[in-house]
Formats: C-alpha cells, structure tokens, sequence
C-alpha cells in the first residue's frame, strides 16, 4: 500500500496505490483525517494506481467527501480503474464525487 499527499495549484492530490481495504483503511484513514485538520483546499484521490477499492475504502471516500463539505471545497478521483470506477459508480458515490481528468 503506497499512500503520498501532495499539494499542487491549490489543492490537496492523495494518491493511494494497490489495494483500498479494510486490511489498510483504518491506517489511510488516521492519516488522511490528520492531514485534513490543516488544509482548506479541495481534494484530489489519485486512483491512477490504484489496483482495488472495497467498502472500508469507501468509507474514507464518505468522509473525505463529508469534511471538505463542511469548508465548501469539493472531492475528486483520478484515473480510477474499471473496477474502481464501477464500484464507484455503482455505490452511488458519483453524485458528490466528481471525476477529474487532470490534477
């Protein structure tokens, strides 16, 4: 699991690679919460690498979504994968997400 934060042009670039479950959620989820505390930007999840997503990933998606809400600032994905998409698209994330083409 490879998770990194960026910032670029005003925004807050998380890209997770390999698997998103509930072996790895709880810790991407700490990291992520902690590192939400001190940014005001919208989210990007960089998907790019991203082999797997399950319903504990989703829930960071959730939350993610959910506290940039709160400052007015939106959540993106990246390049997610077929599978990803379609888990996306199929839980209904897709009305609050949006899908970026470009960071």
């Amino acid at each position: 699991m490879g998770l990194k934060f960026e910032e670029r042009s005003g925004v807050l670039v998380i890209e997770i690679d390999d698997k998103l479950d509930f072996l790895n959620a709880k810790e991407i989820y700490d990291k992520i919460e902690e590192k939400l505390k001190n940014c005001d930007t919208d989210v990007v999840f960089n998907f790019e690498n991203l082999d797997y997503i399950s319903s504990a990933g989703l829930q960071i998606l959730i939350f993610t979504a959910k506290n940039r809400k709160t400052l007015g600032k939106g959540v993106s994905v990246y390049k997610p994968n077929s599978m990803v998409d379609s888990v996306i698209n199929v839980a209904g994330f897709y009305s609050f997400l949006k899908k970026t083409e470009e960071i």
